[in-house]
């Protein structure tokens, strides 16, 4: 089955801004990630699923295979000591999953679709869990 995630906020995981675009899954792979608006269009009769976002969702990735949740810990806590010193969230990721080429990418073609799709409210829910506030 082949489904596009359509007008999607991508983030990929590397610790680089977001950025929107259109992600193609053929069973369990990414097949196509492209950024930008309609880069898929003349192809989405052929998808068996399109499903447009429009904006209002943002694709993240799940967790890797090595990834243990004393590593999680560990790596949230890092990011965090980070952020305390002022350092940007997309710089501290960068620290943890690397620069350029090697760099740790969970949401890429070629990998397996390890992905959630979060809607706008979730993230508020999320952002609120993390700064631990009351939900």
């Amino acid at each position: 089955m082949t489904t596009m995630l359509k007008n999607v906020i991508i983030v990929d995981g590397s610790g680089w801004i977001p950025f929107w675009g259109d992600i193609v899954l053929e069973g369990d792979k990414v097949a196509i990630l492209r950024s930008g608006e309609n880069t898929l269009f003349n192809e989405e009769k052929t998808f068996d699923k399109v499903i447009n976002y429009d904006r209002k969702a943002y694709v993240i990735p799940g967790v890797y295979d090595d990834m243990t949740k004393e590593k999680y810990e560990e790596e949230l806590q890092s990011i965090l000591a980070d952020l305390q010193s002022g350092l940007k969230i997309e710089k501290a990721v960068r620290k943890l999953t690397g620069y350029g080429v090697g760099q740790r990418e969970f949401t890429k073609e070629g990998v397996v679709a390890n992905i959630a799709v979060l809607d706008k409210p979730a993230t508020k829910i999320i952002t609120a869990y993390a700064a631990g506030k009351e939900l």
